[in-house]
């Protein structure tokens, strides 16, 4: 393939995208406003690899808990909230809202949790190349996760989702009490607050750090040029063809790939081209274990208190929380604090016994799209794609994606159907 493709964006989607389009010959640019690869939402996410379920965010139910949510986010009791609405936010995502919650039925929920889970399969099946093949360290595992529950009608009410994805090929097993210390004896201190777990044996984690620097460095050796520290100012499309402008100079491009994350929609929209995605803000905690005997075996999210725990090679990771709060990346205090009560609430005898001068807290904004769905593909202007909107699964289906849209870019047919992850659908 002889064309020149520029890659908005150095993050997972960015960084893969623009490995599996040099790997098909074509030569590639990449301009990424940070100093490196994954400095930003690809930094510090929760590790999970989240194959079997990867659930959208709008479950049915939403619309009825929003008002909660929103008593929750205000005056003191926004300190406690796991999930915070910021009321000066809420009216500019009035068009974006409307369409998460039509979404939020149970038939689109079902059906798009299937596709989600066809997209992460295949991307899975991706992963497995790309350890075979490049020799990325990034601290995986393959460990099975634990969806833990404290109260006995959460854990029935996510029965009917667990038998629809085993359907589709799905392995998951309800664990009693008992039977759930067997498998992750970490969680004993707790034992007399959790009522039951689900557990998908064939789960993975790893580091989407140290994975994204170690495909970029591969890509490099491709062809790849990075260029980092340089922000695009815009996408211009000319009766001529493409480009894309710098501080410095206007860069010509046979196609223009979008995978900017949440900044994805501001690049788009001067186009004509509006995406569907709002930046929701989560916070991690990155913990060194040093010493503690007794590590988690597994991805553990307790979903009684909306966190979730990870061994990270030497570090726990424990992430948690979504604050709608626009374009505000700081870390704020308060929420600190919070994820470090969640860090109480799941491992006490670990949080008891950590230095909080070794924790470093992170946040970042992930590209959540309104149906739950990534958006992936052409957007209508011409040699113009987007990757972008994967919400808390960008760690999960980054490689399928990036495959998925080099072969459409390509003029391939790809293996997974991308009719239901297009950017112009409605």
């Amino acid at each position: 393939m002889s064309m020149h493709v520029i890659v908005v964006g150095a993050g997972l989607q960015g960084v893969c995208s623009a490995f599996y389009l040099a790997r098909a010959g074509a030569r590639v640019t990449v301009l990424e406003r940070n100093s490196g690869p994954a400095r930003e939402a690809s930094f510090g996410n929760g590790g999970y690899l989240q194959f079997e379920c990867p659930e959208p965010w709008n479950r049915p139910g939403v619309l009825r808990a929003l008002p909660g949510w929103w008593w929750e986010s205000l005056g003191a009791n926004r300190k406690t909230a796991p999930k915070l609405l910021r009321t000066s936010q809420l009216l500019r995502l009035v068009p974006w809202g409307l369409r998460f919650l039509r979404a939020a039925n149970t038939e689109t929920f079902l059906r798009n949790t299937t596709l989600n889970r066809e997209l992460a399969q295949y991307s899975r099946a991706c992963m497995a190349l790309l350890r075979e093949d490049e020799r990325i360290d990034y601290a995986g595992r393959s460990c099975g996760s634990l969806f833990v529950f404290r109260d006995r009608a959460a854990l029935d009410g996510y029965l009917p989702v667990l038998e629809h994805i085993g359907e589709a090929g799905a392995v998951w097993e309800r664990l009693d009490r008992d039977t759930l210390l067997q498998h992750e004896p970490s969680l004993g201190p707790i034992a007399d607050r959790i009522e039951g777990a689900i557990r998908f044996p064939r789960e993975e984690s790893g580091d989407s750090w140290r994975f994204t620097c170690g495909l970029a460095a591969r890509a490099a050796a491709l062809g790849v040029a990075f260029r980092y520290d340089t922000p695009v100012l815009g996408i211009e499309n000319h009766g001529s063809g493409l480009s894309v402008r710098t501080a410095e100079e206007a860069l010509r491009a046979d196609a223009v790939v979008i995978a900017a994350a949440t900044y994805s929609t501001h690049l788009a929209r001067p186009l004509g081209i509006r995406l569907p995605v709002a930046p929701a803000k989560g916070y991690a905690l990155t913990i060194p274990l040093e010493d503690w005997p007794t590590r988690p075996r597994h991805v553990i999210a307790d979903m009684g208190v909306h966190a979730a725990v990870n061994v990270l090679g030497d570090a726990l990771r424990v992430a948690g929380t979504v604050d709608f709060a626009g374009a505000d990346t700081r870390l704020h205090p308060d929420r600190v604090a919070y994820m470090m009560g969640l860090v109480e609430a799941v491992l006490p005898e670990f949080a008891r016994s950590l230095d909080p001068a070794t924790v470093q807290p992170f946040t970042g904004l992930r590209p959540l799209s309104a149906d739950g769905l990534p958006l992936i593909g052409p957007t209508g202007v011409a040699g113009v794609y987007v990757n972008t909107g994967h919400g808390g699964l960008g760690w999960t289906q980054a490689a399928g994606s990036a495959r998925l849209l080099t072969d459409q870019l390509c003029g391939q047919t790809p293996a997974v159907d991308l009719e239901p992850f297009s950017p112009q659908r409605r």
